[in-house]
């Protein structure tokens, strides 16, 4: 399933978070990582103003010097005993992520949050948000990475988290995919939004019992050729209903679709913060 991980790393506390995931997966998965290190422009507006061509030339072949020798020299423990090439681009990071991991078929990207203090709940970094937006393959994150609990993870349980559109059968597989992969068991959940958001009304008792049985009956298509495969669902806001989902199934990593257009949970709208909200690892799909 996992053949090559591509790690960004800009040399920050972050990459030993990310490190840590990639080291504990491949005790179960075999694959290769890639460790990426993107030097960005030089500010090329005020370098003009203040400097000219020739110094911003100067300036940026430097920068990857340096960028070079401190991507050659980052030691990462967790990583030591793994096969890891580790290669340094130029560019604006998002773009230059995306463009490589396309390049090189890689079949994750390994990309930790960013965010601290009081302010996480409504910051992902820039970058992480531009490549969740427009990779084309999984990116496996979560802000909880910031301050990660480095310790074994058993990855015996994988969730799958579906708003019943038409992506659900393809997030549930890409689930099974990796709890087969895992040897761990698949649980599929769903967070319903409040009922009279969809229809402008209150519901009678009646019409909101037919309403879970027809959702109920959506969970039981999409999941019948996995026999014995637990279904959850509760109502609430998407992202902290999906992490209080995850944390009853006691679910290692939470699988979610990125590319949701429709669906009661709007997955798509609600990425980042099913990420912020998470106490595990999140791949996007």
């Amino acid at each position: 399933m996992i053949k090559r991980v591509l790690l960004p790393v800009d040399f920050s506390p972050r990459d030993k978070a990310a490190a840590h995931y990639i080291e504990q997966l491949h005790r179960k998965i075999p694959f290769e990582t890639i460790m990426l290190h993107v030097v960005p422009p030089p500010d090329y507006e005020s370098a003009v103003l203040e400097a000219g061509g020739q110094i911003i030339d100067e300036i940026a072949s430097t920068r990857l010097r340096l960028g070079r020798e401190k991507l050659n020299t980052t030691a990462l423990e967790e990583l030591d005993d793994l096969p890891v090439e580790r290669v340094i681009l130029e560019g604006f990071p998002s773009e230059r992520i995306v463009s490589y991991a396309a390049e090189r078929q890689v079949d994750w990207i390994v990309l930790p949050t960013h965010g601290y203090g009081p302010f996480r709940r409504f910051l992902l970094g820039s970058v992480t948000s531009k490549v969740l937006n427009e990779s084309l393959c999984p990116v496996f994150t979560g802000a909880h990475m910031e301050k990660p609990k480095l310790e074994d993870i058993p990855f015996d349980t994988v969730a799958a988290a579906v708003d019943l559109s038409s992506s659900s059968p393809r997030v549930i597989a890409q689930a099974q995919e990796l709890a087969t992969a895992l040897r761990a068991k698949l649980v599929v959940i769903h967070a319903v939004t409040g009922l009279t958001s969809h229809v402008g009304g209150s519901f009678e008792a009646a019409h909101e019992l037919h309403f879970e049985a027809a959702i109920q009956q959506r969970l039981n298509e999409l999941t019948r050729d996995l026999p014995g495969v637990e279904t959850m669902v509760e109502t609430g806001d998407p992202g902290k209903t999906v992490a209080s989902l995850a944390r009853r199934a006691k679910a290692d990593v939470v699988v979610i679709g990125r590319s949701t257009s429709s669906g009661f949970a709007a997955l798509r709208t609600q990425t980042l913060a099913i990420i912020r909200e998470s106490g595990v690892p999140i791949l996007s799909v």
